[in-house]
């Protein structure tokens, strides 16, 4: 491999990078007349120089997050056994008194006013709609963090073991 080469692979490893891992995407930015760039981008994935680059900037990542393991499999614990029922019927303001540990599972926020008569009074109701992160996604993370899915995926193996027939002292003729 040369080195203008490998410079644009690893400018397809940045793009990927840049665009949530989606490989078919990162390379057709560099060869967009590519007619199978998954197939394409899988293989220079597979490339050694190709493969500790991707290790290069994912050291590089971690060192800026300051994450580990255990850190990500702690945030992901939180995601799985947090209990949404703390935030029902709070207000804006209740809200943002939660703990961060809390607040951190808030994936989309929505506020809504409905005003209306009672008697002589305008009433206005305040309603606060929350998303929350996905608790089988975090549950599907941290399995595939510890290995969890190892022994399913093993026995997927592709692996054949042909046995031999004994042809009990029969010569392949008969």
């Amino acid at each position: 491999m040369t080195k203008k080469t490998f410079e644009k692979y690893k400018a397809v490893i940045d793009q990927w990078f840049v665009n949530g891992f989606n490989g078919a995407e990162a390379y057709r930015t560099l060869y967009p007349k590519a007619k199978r760039a998954d197939d394409s981008f899988s293989k220079i994935q597979r490339i050694p120089e190709v493969k500790g680059y991707i290790k290069e900037k994912q050291n590089e990542a971690k060192k800026k997050l300051r994450t580990t393991h255990e850190v990500l499999l702690e945030e992901l614990e939180n995601w799985a056994y947090s209990d949404i029922t703390e935030t029902i019927l709070l207000s804006p303001e209740q809200i943002k008194e939660l703990p961060e540990e809390m607040r951190r599972l808030i994936s989309k926020y929505k506020l809504t006013s409905k005003s209306y008569k009672d008697g002589d009074k305008v009433v206005t109701e305040t309603f606060v709609e929350l998303s929350f992160v996905s608790k089988e996604k975090a549950m599907e993370m941290i399995h595939k963090h510890t290995g969890f899915y190892e022994k399913d995926n093993t026995q997927k193996s592709t692996n054949i073991t042909m046995f031999e027939i004994p042809n009990n002292g029969r010569s392949k003729k008969d």
